[in-house]
């Protein structure tokens, strides 16, 4: 049987994200932000400042004149964007992997990752909520519990499998009763040892349970939950878990989402998966992370 212990240390060793993650995200915390000493953080890294300039002169944008400069970058872009767009490059190498234990190949759990991410986003702007500024981050970070547990759950797969039919549970629950943690718990110890922000980690660690977070990250936590549901039930990424997992309805009536608004928002997450998978092509060979000679 699987040790617990064994599984949290191995959580503990993946290599957190990139220094320049966690600096751009100071200074978008900051009102009077500087874009010269914002641009030197991303110039810092030949490689990001060559992604950045790519991505920002891409189709998706759609500026008529070219930008030569990581400075033009954000200015035409904003903070915000350019946060994403160096967040998703950083994690795409992490989790565009195949993942045996959960039938996920090079593509799936990316694509997950980035609908969520999207339709996170897109439903606190239709759903005009305050403090959730995070949704876009949470979201796409939300699984990232599943590159590790996918290794533990391949070995214990038959059990888990025969506990869902059996005791008719979801699949993290299934996970609980046979590795004694599920891919939630790894996530938010994951994000917890990255020091990312209370509410990112509640929203991964509880994405799945939104009733037993802190009050004070429930939002945001409704938010990520009711993504991913409406995101698995779309058929975003499914892998053997596929749609074995509670939805908890609570969680959408607290965020005041109506039936009717379910079907626009996915029509507009779909345009913006179809958009960012253009954008965030693999290379054929995949490339090295950016800004990794900079990990803590």
């Amino acid at each position: 049987m699987t040790d617990k212990k064994e599984i949290l240390a191995h959580a503990k060793k993946i290599p957190s994200l990139p220094s320049v993650v966690l600096k751009l995200r100071k200074y978008l915390n900051d009102p009077e932000v500087n874009f010269d000493e914002l641009s030197k953080v991303i110039e810092y890294d030949p490689g990001l400042t060559a992604n950045v300039l790519q991505l920002a002169n891409s189709a998706y944008f759609g500026w008529s004149r070219t930008i030569k400069s990581v400075k033009d970058a954000i200015t035409r872009l904003g903070t915000n964007r350019i946060f994403q767009m160096v967040l998703c490059m950083s994690v795409a190498p992490m989790v565009r992997k195949p993942i045996k234990g959960y039938d996920l190949d090079s593509t799936d759990l990316w694509e997950h990752s980035i609908a969520v991410a999207i339709c996170a986003e897109i439903l606190a702007d239709e759903l005009r909520l305050r403090g959730v500024e995070e949704g876009f981050t949470a979201g796409l970070l939300h699984d990232i519990g599943k590159i590790v547990l996918g290794t533990f759950v391949e070995i214990d797969d038959d059990p888990i499998k025969e506990i869902m039919a059996l005791d008719h549970l979801a699949f993290n629950e299934a996970e609980m009763m046979v590795l004694g943690i599920d891919h939630a718990e790894v996530a938010g110890v994951m994000l917890g040892a990255w020091n990312l922000p209370g509410e990112v980690v509640s929203a991964a660690r509880w994405h799945h349970q939104p009733n037993r977070c802190d009050p004070d990250h429930r939002m945001l936590v409704d938010l990520i939950h009711v993504a991913d549901i409406m995101c698995l039930q779309a058929g975003y990424g499914l892998g053997i878990d596929g749609v074995n997992y509670r939805s908890d309805e609570s969680a959408a009536v607290r965020l005041g989402l109506s039936q009717a608004q379910v079907e626009l928002i996915l029509e507009k997450t779909g345009t913006g998966v179809e958009e960012m998978k253009t954008l965030f092509q693999p290379r054929t060979e995949e490339r090295k992370p950016v800004g990794s000679s900079s990990h803590r």
